[in-house]
């Protein structure tokens, strides 16, 4: 098929050949020159212009390059701009299909808007005029600043990434500037930047992949940094609490009338904090603000390797219908260089404006050169229906590509402003950031879904543009892009894999199958690649033009991708797109109707690469007669009276819809309206008189049906919300009576977002204030019907209310656990109205003025403790009767040892390897740790004691990492532990990306080091014994000591507390970002409580020369020497008998109730040994010898 040509026919092609003349089609203007070939190359002269016949392969521009030609950039078509480093002949370029080589005259590079001395208002300050030089990318600026300075009036900018120079000149000097060999275009500075200004989230079904109930998903950007470019600091706004990073703003304006970037950085990741029904897009995200500048561009390089920052939002314009600018080019050269980077840009509030386009007004009018670049996304300004806004700035781009890409609302947004405050925008200004927020939400799932690697930039776009909804006239338009955003039908694409990616060269053609299934109503496939950068001067933007079509072979049918017609006449930009060959964008979507099932071959044509290979990527939608209502979708808390948009997507049809609802989970239905018109997916809905936490919506076209996925909550919100006080120890907070609710849940603010502090059947609460530091923060209450929430008040802000909050105190106190087997424990002080003097009396002759003081019992027993406490106003008592019990582990075996000389060193033993040995049992240190005990030297008959210690094993955490998606990470992060008894740490599981030595470490809850370790970890999963002592404590952390571990992490599914055994719990991660269902590095964690036992006595016992002679009357050892065996005779029964060799170590041990026992020594090593036989709890050693002599 031809091509199509809508534009003036003169810009689809930079070059005609007629015989012997060419005419070149510049931004700059239409130049004819002669086929001739210009080699008189010199240092001051190398720059030139190659006509070729057809584009040449990589085999023959790398041939060429050998022979001196460097490729600088390519102009539609055929052409490139190359610098010589020699000399090269005629003939040798003529092997190459080359057909001139033309000298880059000094008129082609001066931009149209500053020629004739027709300069633009913005350029021209003081009689000067400044402009941007664009160098040759192979110029070092250093070598020519020097010249550059002597014609100009001063040097107002180095840019080394776009190799350009701002400065100022005398206007007369232009056309000097335009003859420096080394400069590649002149182009005006850019307009200064001006701003652009609970609906946006349902609209955008943001809500869908970020739902309030536990089986939905829960994308809300967490993990995505963000950079917004706005009007200067933001807040004083608890929404961006612990999310946000200003460092980069140092200098932008801290005046509160400057609110633009406020409300911008709460639609994109505002948490709603104050209120809920203001939170942005994301509201899991980190933001990093920035001044508007343009030049804090040239940061995104440093920000998107050292912090990770892939998406930039900017809602500013740069004048209107710029064309495709230096800015232009730096933008899409970064997103190639850098795959994961989006920039986000507002297409602008011009859409009345005429622009120069050529149609009149409004058409051809989006707002700066930046937002025109092919691989960015320029997005309209839509209502809370989907309307488009009549200041919506429309394209064509000025090459006539589309823009804007995508439509989101913008109109009457309510979202952040200073201090504390929220209010209502209107403008592309406030469109940008939902789409910025929308693709963070995209990002996480992408990561969440492929091992948390993040997402190339070009299928993210290409998802985002053809998962939209087709609104206006069909197929893509020049007022709302590919349509409005659908973050639901976005993340289906994700989940389902229904893309794909691969690469083309040119000249060559791909073939993909794509299997349509039964049942589609339309499908929609879309080719996106990221483009390479385009030069300044050069009317199209496209470079690499890639042609997509799709065949049905049984049929013998071809598909081609929708085409505008960029025509400057209002008539030809308002048609509808029909199919055909696209050679002006970077993107092309095939869409039928009612295709037929089977498989179908997307043929992807490198029609014109002349930098190549191409990555590009496609995406493909099944769209069905199915529908799927999208709010609400349940968790929702709706209020009785209010007006709520009920919204679902549909494919087209001609059928009505009709609404039900339902107030009991969906057993009896309730008729909203039977009638509502076949285009429209949205319906408001005056919420029903009706208090429930069972309601359901229901919406039904023909046979298809749709209802909410679980039930959400019908129920008012607490009024008149009164903080009585908050003091560093305690907060009460009344509010008024909902009707119907049988509960109510009080929030205060936590370190990012309201946390839950109690829930009460009454309209009053009294709780601890979870942080003693904080007596001035924000509070709320929502109502609960059965247990399930109804919508969250608008938080209010209170600060303590007397003096200093003290009253007389109010005693009580809990402990570490009632029933212990170490005897250790842990008592907290939980005394109202700051006591300043405790006294606690531990009920076993004990006491402590401590607040919260950690007692050892010496027995077993249940023990009553009180508590008296006093500040300045008075002083309070408080006892509990047998508040814990100590039930020590029965006391270990031991043996006494016996010496037949005096002084000696004896050796106590006990069958257990657990036991430690003490010389009292008032709770001295222990004098040893293991089975034998050898005294010091003794003179007399000395009794020692022995405990054990120990318990069962007890397990918790994740048993492992299949708990949901995540991946390999390098941060430092920790797991936070509350201990309820001191315990030990024995092991616990990681998997490990790389074999390396780490450090493990244990902290207390003020990040101080208890105990640490270095194990090197091997590939895949390791069980690390560590055998740390864990004392009871909240907020231990458990981690790592740096980062770079490369442990896997879980970004989704933990579900939080982790209960290990009844010792301690996991509650929860130190991540930033404080996704609830992240999990760091440990799985299946043992501990092991530390129990002790009572104590248990072993004596050394000296035998006196009777007790000798009656001993060794007792026991017969026989033969002695043997090589074999020997025999035990005992007049009494024997209980034990062990074995010792010359150094000590038991090799042989057995109990046994005989009164004989042959060993078999055979296997022992000759040498002496010793038989210690217990027998009526006396100890009898006798020495035997083992020689090479058999036994007779």
């Amino acid at each position: 098929m031809k091509k199509l040509v809508f534009l003036l026919f003169v810009i689809c092609y930079s070059i005609f050949s007629f015989s012997q003349e060419n005419r070149i089609v510049l931004k700059s203007g239409t130049f004819k020159t002669d086929n001739y070939f210009d080699l008189n190359i010199s240092d001051n002269d190398n720059y030139r212009m190659l006509f070729f016949n057809q584009i040449p392969n990589q085999k023959q521009k790398n041939e060429l390059q050998k022979l001196g030609v460097e490729f600088l950039y390519y102009l539609p078509k055929n052409i490139y701009v190359v610098s010589f480093s020699q000399n090269i002949s005629e003939n040798q370029l003529k092997k190459y299909n080359i057909n001139s080589v033309v000298k880059i005259k000094s008129e082609y590079k001066i931009d149209y808007k500053i020629q004739s001395n027709n300069f633009p208002k913005w350029a021209l300050k003081n009689n000067k005029l400044y402009i941007k030089l664009l160098l040759f990318k192979d110029v070092i600026i250093p070598d020519v600043l020097e010249e550059i300075r002597v014609l100009s009036e001063s040097i107002e900018d180095l840019n080394e990434f776009s190799n350009s120079v701002t400065i100022s000149i005398i206007p007369s000097n232009l056309n000097l500037l335009s003859e420096l060999n080394y400069v590649s275009y002149i182009e005006a500075i850019d307009p200064p930047s001006e701003k652009e200004n609970n609906e946006g989230r349902t609209l955008h079904r943001s809500n869908v992949i970020n739902t309030n109930f536990s089986t939905g998903r829960h994308y809300d950007g967490s993990g995505i940094n963000i950079m917004m470019q706005d009007d200067g600091v933001i807040g004083p706004h608890v929404d961006y609490n612990g999310r946000v990073d200003q460092s980069n703003c140092s200098g932008c304006s801290t005046s509160n009338s400057n609110d633009h970037g406020d409300h911008v950085a709460g639609t994109i990741m505002g948490a709603g904090n104050i209120d809920p029904q203001a939170a942005g897009m994301a509201n899991g995200a980190f933001l990093y603000v920035y001044s508007s500048s343009n030049n804090n561009y040239y940061d995104v390089p440093t920000i998107y390797q050292n912090n990770d920052v892939i998406i930039t939002s900017k809602s500013y314009s740069n004048g209107c219908n710029a064309g495709y600018t230096s800015l232009s080019q730096d933008l899409d050269e970064q997103i190639v260089l850098y795959p994961s980077l989006s920039h986000v840009f507002s297409a602008g509030n011009d859409g009345n404006s005429d622009c120069g386009y050529g149609a009149g007004s409004n058409w051809g009018n989006v707002t700066g050169g930046h937002k025109q670049a092919k691989n960015v996304i320029a997005v309209a300004n839509l209502n809370g229906i989907g309307d488009l806004a009549s200041s919506s700035s429309r394209g064509p781009a000025a090459d006539g590509r589309i823009k804007p890409d995508i439509a989101a609302k913008g109109t009457s947004v309510w979202s952040t402003i200073p201090s504390y405050s929220y209010g209502n925008k209107t403008g592309t200004s406030m469109s940008c950031p939902g789409i910025a927020g929308v693709m963070a939400q995209l990002y996480q799932a992408y990561k969440d879904l492929n091992g948390g690697v993040n997402p190339p930039s070009d299928l993210m776009k290409c998802i985002l543009l053809n998962s939209a909804d087709d609104i206006g006239n069909q197929g893509p338009d020049f007022k709302h892009g590919w349509g409005e955003v659908n973050a639901y039908r976005a993340v289906k694409l994700l989940e389902n894999g229904n893309y794909l990616t691969d690469s083309i060269i040119h000249g060559s053609v791909n073939s993909h199958i794509i299997d349509i299934p039964n049942g589609v109503s339309q499908v929609k496939i879309m080719t996106y690649w990221h483009d390479k950068e385009a030069n300044t001067s050069s009317l199209i933007a496209l470079v690499n033009d890639i042609n997509s079509s799709l065949d049905y072979l049984p049929l013998g049918v071809n598909y081609n991708p929708l085409v505008l017609d960029p025509t400057p006449n209002q008539s030809a930009l308002n048609s509808v797109a029909v199919p055909g060959i696209d050679s002006l964008n970077n993107m092309e979507q095939i869409v039928i109707v009612n295709p037929i099932q089977g498989n179908y071959t997307l043929n992807i044509n490198g029609f014109s690469i002349p930098y190549g290979p191409q990555k590009y990527s496609v995406t493909y939608e099944f769209i069905t007669d199915d529908i799927e209502l999208t709010y609400p979708i349940g968790g929702e808390g709706f209020v009785p009276g209010e007006t709520e948009i009920l919204r679902w997507d549909a494919s087209e049809g001609n059928t009505s819809f009709t609404l039900e609802y339902s107030t009991d989970g969906g057993s009896i239905w309730n008729t909203i309206t039977t009638n509502v018109n076949a285009d429209d997916r949205h319906y408001s809905w005056n919420v029903p008189n009706t208090i429930t936490e069972l309601a359901k919506v229901k919406i039904t076209r023909g046979n298809f049906t749709d209802e909410s996925d679980e039930n959400f909550t019908i129920v008012g919100v607490p009024q008149n919300i009164i903080v009585d006080w908050i003091c560093p120890d305690s907060v009460y907070v009344s509010w008024n009576t909902v009707s119907g609710a049988s509960s109510y849940e009080v929030s205060m603010l936590g370190n990012i977002y309201m946390d839950s502090m109690t829930t009460t059947t009454n309209t009053n609460a009294f709780f601890l204030n979870p942080n003693s530091l904080v007596t001035d923060s924000w509070f709320s209450v929502c109502a609960k019907v059965n247990g399930k929430k109804g919508r969250r008040a608008v938080a209010v802000n209170s600060q303590p209310t007397n003096n200093g909050c003290v009253a007389p105190p109010i005693a009580d106190f809990s402990v570490s656990s009632s029933s212990s087997c170490s005897g250790e424990i842990t008592f907290f002080d939980l005394s109202q109205n700051q006591p300043n003097n405790w006294s606690w009396d531990f009920g076993d002759g004990n006491t402590s003025n401590s607040q919260n003081p950690t007692h050892t019992y010496q027995g077993s027993g249940s023990y009553s403790v009180q508590l008296i406490i006093s500040n300045n106003l008075g002083a309070d008592t408080v006892f509990y009767q047998n508040i814990m019990t100590v039930n020590y582990n029965p006391a270990p075996i031991t043996y006494n040892d016996t010496s037949y000389v005096n002084p000696s060193s004896f050796i106590l033993s006990s069958p257990s390897n657990n036991v430690k040995w003490y010389a009292d049992t008032l709770g001295s240190s222990s004098l040893y740790s293991g089975a034998n005990f050898i005294t010091p030297i003794l003179t007399q008959n000395t009794t020692y004691y022995a405990k054990d210690f120990g318990g069962p094993t007890v397990s918790g955490g994740p048993l492992d990492n299949t708990i949901g998606g995540g991946g390999y990470y390098n941060n430092d992060r920790h797991l936070f532990i509350d201990c309820y008894t001191p315990s030990k740490l024995i092991s616990f599981d990681v998997y490990a990306g790389t074999s390396q030595s780490i450090t493990f470490e244990l902290r207390d809850d003020n990040s101080q080091v208890l105990e640490d370790t270095t194990i090197t970890v091997q590939l895949g999963l390791n069980t690390l014994s560590v055998d740390f002592n864990v004392p009871a404590m909240n907020d231990l952390e458990l981690g790592i000591s740096t980062g770079n571990s490369d442990l896997y992490r879980n970004s989704s599914g933990a579900s939080y507390p982790y209960p290990i055994g009844n010792l301690a719990s996991a509650t929860g991660h130190n991540s930033p970002w404080g996704d609830p269902e992240y999990h760091y590095f440990f799985y299946n964690i043992k501990m092991m409580e530390n129990c002790n036992s009572e104590y248990a006595e072993a004596t050394a016992v000296f035998m006196t020369p009777q007790s000798i002679e009656e001993n060794s009357q007792i026991i017969n050892v026989f033969p002695n020497p043997t090589s074999e065996y020997i025999n035990i005779e005992s007049v009494n029964n024997i209980d034990e008998i062990r074995i010792f060799d010359i150094q000590s170590r038991v090799v042989f041990s057995e109990n046994i109730n005989s009164k004989t026992k042959k060993i078999n020594v055979s296997n022992f090593s000759t040498g002496v040994y010793i038989t210690e036989i217990v027998t009526n709890n006396i100890v009898i050693r006798k020495e035997f010898v083992i020689s090479n002599d058999k036994t007779k």
